[in-house]
């Protein structure tokens, strides 16, 4: 930067507010003088860096901030599941649904800290103890392939993980995630491993890999001062008005479903570096690393002329450095190296708009429309700048706006159209959801689409300008704009949609101690004048009446509810999958609609397939009124509610003995004394409701900032001890104990069908008062005996249990309704 223009750079810098910059839903519209020069910076480098894990959460944000926003690497984040096995702090979603949360979630960071995201295609299946299991569960070939294509693809300079190959130090997943990435590394550049992927792809070969450790994590001793590479990354910067660590904070608590939101710490903080395979460096992990124009002969023109658009960089007039990036842009088609031609062209094309205040953006006038639908679509578009910038034309779906229309300093244009919307285009359903998985992992047909984040968006626009005679193409998401009363636009994403949606009211149907049940579906119309024939896809075991509704929707979004009558087989356990269709104009529609929204990430549509499990079996239970506390969030009082009981949230605050006195049982949410404080101020009226014969049922908690003598009547340690194989081997430890016994009868093979896991976070030692019931424990370990701890009180009984109810019950697990019900039916034998 010339000396004239350095002082009052360094005044305005402190006027702003620095971020990189500030995005709504969709793209980048809005930059601030500091994001320029951080972007002028960064396109004079040319590397490349991979991190891998294995979940949404077990990424370095303060890494991947350090190395993206100070080292100006092009750097991404790998995790190889979307978090979908976990739990959810902020609401009732799990599994897919969580999924999608968590993958939004990782987005919403990646904004933050500056990087980029992928995923692999494996499913995350809760907990897992060991490498092995893992491996054997994900199909380690195929996420091995994923990771391939990943590296191939994205070309990365070195890759760092998260956790080291040891089997047994930590989660089995984060093991995994170190083993693929060596094995990968080591494969990568080998054209007989994977040659269907050089179809596309080119072998590539990362200089070498390490493992990012941490001596409060991991035990260390054994590498000596010189096997340890240190970088400082608390650094602050200076354009950004930040450290490393305080956008790594935000970064990081980002993700919200986790409860991981994160302090902020200030000060020097050293990341340690292992390296694990490829070249020995000296000092730097990019040792022996080409960053520079060099690396893909760069000519002097581009070289010459970035350097003075940096140096002439004035932030009064940043459009007097657009000429010098134009030059450089033309001169970039030169190179023949063209996966850097592309990312650098894409670079310079944004600081070129930058410098413009070129704005645009393409509007629909709704947010969700189905095939053969017309939408209104408004496009606007505004230079703020004296630069000489022609509209030429703005291209959708094969269909061109030509507008030839000179853009004046400051004057607002908008342009209305409508567009038909053809068979060709796909509804918007998640792409790695679309299909049924594989056992482990999730099915992607289309190579393509391999470590892509999110779908591509349904609709692109794209904007056409001729700048200072150089033409320069943008792409702009389709997307729909409102105005919230709260904040102002909001944005949503455009989806294709259906014309009819098929939603059952319930996704899993009990039918308890009766062969005659009732299914609902609700009906709802994608677009105006629908008529259609909706009938059931059921095995031949079931009988059902009727055989179809035919209906008729005026409006679009106009709802109805139909009825199926269902005749089940007279077992004592049946268990089927019906599916919900409907035929319009001979064309099968089988899928419902589904909104996930949450304030932190953009409102989420998803498109799941309509089926019903119904499941049949005998149940009995006594006690019938409930009252439950909420914890971070579950499906149980839904699910208790379908086989009889009466339940009632309650609020904290509202609890007390008198308004308990009218329950039978007192349930108490997952996580419950983790997330609310208030909790243990109600111990006494929660104890004396056990004290005059109520039953308190207490789920699971973790053992971080909670002490059991604080709520429980006697104490209790809770470990991390879980039971991660849902098939594993179960004891029964008091059989004569009336919770196995009244009103159902337990046996062992009511632990048979569990999903997920047995339980988590067991509690590892107990005072005498209490009683345990059964005994579980995964492959060569010893026995958990504190699933369920319990222990008679007065009249009623005081219940702790980690045995994963939330799961098991909103799965229809027959063996969990049945042991939970008589956990609330204790103390009623008379």
């Amino acid at each position: 930067m010339k000396k004239h223009n350095l002082n009052l750079f360094l005044k305005i810098i402190l006027l702003f507010i620095i971020s990189p910059f500030i995005s709504n839903s969709q793209h980048e519209n809005f930059y601030s003088t500091s994001s320029i020069i951080s972007k002028l910076n960064k396109l004079n480098t040319l590397g490349k860096v991979l991190y891998i894990a294995a979940h949404p959460d077990d990424e370095n944000t303060r890494l991947i901030a350090y190395l993206s926003n100070e080292k100006k690497y092009e750097t991404a984040y790998l995790s190889l599941t979307r978090g979908d096995g976990g739990q959810n702090l902020i609401g009732k979603d799990l599994k897919e649904n969580l999924g999608v949360i968590r993958t939004q979630e990782l987005l919403e960071a990646r904004k933050i800290d500056g990087g980029i995201q992928f995923f692999s295609s494996a499913i995350d299946f809760g907990y897992s103890k060991n490498a092995e299991e893992t491996l054997k569960f994900w199909n380690e070939n195929k996420i091995l392939y994923d990771i391939v294509w990943i590296i191939r693809k994205f070309k990365p300079d070195i890759i760092i993980t998260r956790f080291n190959q040891i089997s047994g130090t930590t989660h089995g997943h984060h093991t995994s995630s170190s083993i693929l990435a060596n094995k990968a590394f080591a494969l990568s550049d080998d054209p007989e491993v994977f040659p269907d992927q050089l179809d596309k792809l080119n072998t590539w070969k990362p200089k070498r890999i390490f493992w990012n450790t941490s001596s409060r994590f991991f035990d260390i001793s054994n590498y000596s001062e010189k096997e340890i590479t240190k970088i400082n990354v608390g650094l602050f910067n200076n354009f950004l008005g930040k450290s490393y660590n305080e956008i790594s904070s935000e970064s990081r608590s980002m993700h919200k479903s986790q409860g991981f939101g994160s302090l902020k710490r200030r000060g020097n903080e050293n990341e340690l570096f292992i390296l694990t395979q490829g070249e020995s460096i000296e000092s730097d992990i990019m040792d022996g690393v080409d960053i520079s124009w060099k690396r893909v002969n760069a000519n002097k023109l581009i070289i010459e002329n970035l350097n003075r658009a940096k140096e002439e960089f004035d932030p009064n007039y940043p459009e007097r450095i657009v000429k010098f990036l134009l030059i450089a842009y033309s001169e970039i088609d030169k190179i023949k190296d063209k996966h850097w031609a592309i990312i650098k062209k894409n670079e310079i094309k944004n600081l070129i708009k930058a410098c413009l205040g070129l704005y645009f953006e393409s509007l629909s006038n709704v947010s969700i429309a189905s095939i053969r639908d017309n939408i209104n679509l408004q496009f606007d578009v505004i230079n703020r700048s004296p630069s000489n910038i022609i509209l030429e034309k703005i291209e959708v779906l094969n269909k061109v706006y030509s507008y030839n229309k000179q853009l004046f300093d400051n004057e607002f244009h908008t342009f209305s159209e409508s567009i038909y919307l053809p068979d060709t285009l796909n509804f918007s359903e998640k792409y790695w959801l679309l299909e049924e998985p594989n056992y482990g992992n999730y099915k992607i047909n289309n190579n393509n689409l391999i470590g892509n984040p999110d779908n591509h968006h349904a609709i692109t626009s794209t904007f056409i300008f001729n700048i200072n005679g150089t033409k320069l193409e943008y792409e702009a998401p389709i997307v729909n704009k409102s105005n919230n009363p709260t904040k102002g636009d909001d944005y949503k994403p455009f989806n294709i949609g259906l014309p009819i949606y098929l939603n059952p009211k319930l996704t899993n149907v009990l039918a308890i101690n009766t062969d005659i049940k009732t299914v609902e579906v609700e009906i709802k119309s994608g677009k105006d004048k629908m008529n259609a024939r909706i009938y059931l896809d059921i095995p031949d075991v079931i009988e059902f009446e009727p055989k179809y509704h035919d209906i008729y929707l005026d409006k679009k979004n106009q709802k109805k509810i139909i009825k199926f009558d269902l005749i089940l087989p007279q077992k004592d356990y049946v268990k089927e999958k019906i599916i919900v269709k409907a035929n319009i104009n001979d064309k099968i529609y089988q899928r419902g609609i589904e909104e996930i929204s949450y304030n932190h990430i953009p409102k989420q549509i998803r498109f799941p397939k309509s089926e019903i499990s119904i499941i049949k079996f005998n149940l009995k239970i006594k006690g019938k009124n409930i009252a439950y506390i909420m914890g971070s969030g579950d499906n149980i009082p839904n699910s208790l509610s379908l086989i009889g009981y009466n339940v009632d949230i309650i609020n904290i605050e509202d609890l007390n003995s008198n308004m308990l006195s009218k329950y039978d049982a007192l349930i108490i949410g997952i996580r419950a004394y983790n997330i609310n404080n208030q909790l243990t101020d109600k111990t006494n009226e929660i104890l004396n409701f056990v004290k005059n014969g109520g039953n308190v049922i207490v789920q699971y908690n973790t053992s971080r900032g909670i002490n059991s003598k604080n709520f429980a009547p006697y104490n209790f340690n809770i470990s991390r001890k879980r039971v991660s194989q849902e098939n594993s081997k179960v004891n029964i430890l008091n059989p004569n104990h009336p919770a196995l016994n009244y009103p159902n009868k337990i046996f062992l093979d009511d632990f048979n069908g569990w999903v997920q896991e047995r339980g988590l976070y067991f509690p590892d030692s107990w005072s005498e008062e209490y009683s345990t019931l059964i005994s579980s424990y995964d492959q060569g370990e010893n026995p958990n005996d504190g699933g369920i701890i319990l222990s008679k009180i007065g009249q009623g009984y005081y219940i702790y249990t980690s045995y994963s109810w939330f799961r098991q019950l909103p799965a229809g697990v027959k063996g969990a309704y049945k042991l939970f019900s008589n956990l609330i039916s204790l103390g009623k034998e008379q």
